[in-house]
C-alpha cells in the first residue's frame, strides 16, 4: 500500500469519527462552550495516554493550526445549536474551497481546472445529499457553520507545511478549549446518563482518535485532497 494511500484511508476513518458529531451534540443539553470544553478534556487525557507524554512543541505554525482548531470546534457546535444538523454540515463543508484557496496564494499559482472541477462536485454532492433536510434555518447559525467551515480549511493548510506538528497543534486546541469553557461548565454536572454517554463518545472517539488518525493522514496526503474525503 501506498504512503498516499494510506493517508487517504487515515482521512477516511477521521471523516467516519467526525460524522457521528452532529448526531451525538443534539443528546447533550446545555451551551455549546461548555460541550466543546468538556470533550476537549476528554480528548487531551486520551491524547495523553496514546503519547504517554503531554509535552507540546510549539512554534507560529502550531500555534495558528491549534487557533483554527479551537474556531472550528467552537463554531460548529454553536453552529448546531442554532440551526439544522445538515445546515451546519454541509456550510462547514465548504472548507474544501478554501483550502484550495490557501494552497494557491501560499504556491503562488493558480489552481487546475481538475481540481475546481473535483472540489465544487464534491460541494455539490453535499448539498444534493442533504437537500431533503436543508433549510432556511437561523441566519446566525449558518454563518457560524460557514465561519467554521473557513477555520476549519486553515487545520487542514497549516497542518500540511513542514514546520506544522497536527499532534501538538490538536494538543494545545483542546486545552485551550478546555480552559475557555471553564465558566461555562455548570451545566456538565446537570447531564443524565445517555448525554454523559454521548459527552464520552465525543471526546474519545469523535476528537481524540479522530486526530490521531487525522496527524496521520495529513502527513501522507495534501491538504486539498484531505479536505475533499
Amino acid at each position: 500500500m501506498s504512503s498516499r494511500t494510506k493517508g487517504n484511508l487515515y482521512i477516511l476513518l477521521t471523516a467516519l469519527l467526525w460524522s457521528t458529531g452532529g448526531l451525538l451534540i443534539k443528546y447533550i443539553p446545555g451551551n455549546a462552550v461548555a460541550i466543546n470544553g468538556a470533550r476537549s478534556l476528554i480528548a487531551v487525557v486520551f491524547f495523553w495516554l496514546y503519547k504517554r507524554s503531554i509535552k507540546i512543541r510549539v512554534n507560529r505554525y502550531v500555534i495558528s493550526a491549534a487557533v483554527c482548531l479551537v474556531m472550528t470546534n467552537l463554531l460548529y457546535v454553536m453552529a448546531n445549536k442554532l440551526t439544522t444538523a445538515a445546515n451546519a454540515i454541509v456550510l462547514q463543508y465548504m472548507a474544501p474551497i478554501f483550502v484550495l484557496i490557501w494552497d494557491c496564494i501560499y504556491r503562488k499559482k493558480a489552481p487546475k481546472k481538475q481540481q475546481c472541477g473535483i472540489v465544487l462536485m464534491a460541494l455539490a454532492g453535499m448539498v444534493l445529499f442533504f437537500f431533503d433536510q436543508l433549510d432556511g434555518g437561523h441566519l446566525l447559525g449558518n454563518i457560524l457553520a460557514i465561519g467554521a467551515g473557513l477555520a476549519f480549511s486553515g487545520v487542514f493548510f497549516i497542518n500540511s507545511l513542514p514546520e506544522a506538528s497536527s499532534e501538538d497543534a490538536s494538543m494545545l486546541a483542546f486545552l485551550a478549549s478546555f480552559v475557555i469553557s471553564i465558566p461555562f461548565l455548570g451545566d456538565v454536572w446537570k447531564m443524565n446518563q445517555t448525554a454523559v454517554v454521548a459527552l464520552l463518545a465525543l471526546g474519545i472517539f469523535q476528537v481524540g482518535l479522530a486526530y490521531i488518525l487525522f496527524a496521520k493522514g495529513t502527513k501522507l496526503t495534501s491538504p486539498v485532497s484531505a479536505s475533499l474525503i
